[in-house]
């Protein structure tokens, strides 16, 4: 499915800063087949468009200077006014890391995190309705999941800031007593909210991409293959699909998955 135009308030545009761009994109065009468009930023370097043979998934590009990693993807949520939402974030309790900023040509955006510490941006594009994206197609982002150890609170902060209607999922993937809440703009769902409990350790709250593709196993195998990693081996989700979580060679990770329909 190719989305004609991005909507407020969804998951509109992913982004991997990278520590070796180069050798990222190896990995991402040997995995998933992603080709790019580079373009020259100036000072702020070089920015790749990603894609695969039905448009945008998302970018790279190199760690801000002085940044010394790990190598991460980013996700943008879009919005009508960024400006009024950075107000909006601080009211219901989030933070603005970096102040709303212009990006020539492009929109404007900010980046923040939420009351459970979770880093995410928002996006204001320039073209009125959004741009297009690739989404819920094999080979591109097909769900876009908060881990955070209070969902109440981060379902109660995104659905005030971007107008998610959200609901408690069915599904017996989920352990007896971890609550997931499945989140959805314009009746759409984009992904979940998932409670991270005492396996998870002291890790920080954060947002992670599933990426779809027709084989989980093999997705592993190539990764390995390049240089990646599989810290979460592949496994069967009741009534969900096959999963594995995969890094690339300079850290970044990203889940993929095989639905079960």
């Amino acid at each position: 499915m190719k989305l004609s135009k991005t909507v407020d308030g969804q998951p509109c545009w992913f982004e991997i800063a990278s520590s070796d761009p180069a050798r990222s994109f190896a990995f991402y065009a040997g995995v998933f087949g992603w080709t790019k468009a580079d373009q020259d930023l100036g000072e702020m370097g070089t920015y790749s468009f990603l894609a695969n043979g039905n448009g945008a998934i998302g970018a790279l590009c190199a760690l801000p200077p002085g940044d010394a990693g790990p190598s991460r993807w980013s996700v943008y949520f879009q919005v009508a006014d960024c400006d009024a939402a950075a107000k909006r974030v601080e009211s219901l309790g989030g933070t603005v890391v970096a102040a709303p900023f212009d990006v020539q040509g492009h929109g404007r955006m900010l980046v923040a995190t939420d009351p459970g510490g979770a880093t995410f941006c928002l996006w204001q594009p320039t073209t009125p309705g959004g741009g297009e994206m690739a989404m819920f197609e094999d080979h591109a982002i097909g769900w876009v999941e908060l881990a955070t150890r209070d969902v109440p609170a981060a379902q109660a902060f995104y659905g005030a800031l971007l107008g998610w209607t959200c609901e408690r999922s069915t599904s017996n993937a989920m352990p007896e007593g971890v609550t997931y809440v499945e989140y959805a703009v314009g009746g759409t769902r984009y992904g979940g909210m998932l409670e991270m409990t005492k396996e998870w350790g002291d890790m920080p709250s954060h947002w992670a991409v599933y990426v779809l593709v027709p084989d989980v196993d093999a997705t592993v195998a190539r990764a390995l293959e390049l240089g990646g990693a599989n810290p979460v081996p592949a496994f069967d989700a009741a009534g969900v699909g096959r999963i594995a979580l995969i890094a690339e060679p300079t850290g970044a990770y990203c889940y993929v998955i095989r639905l079960a329909r």
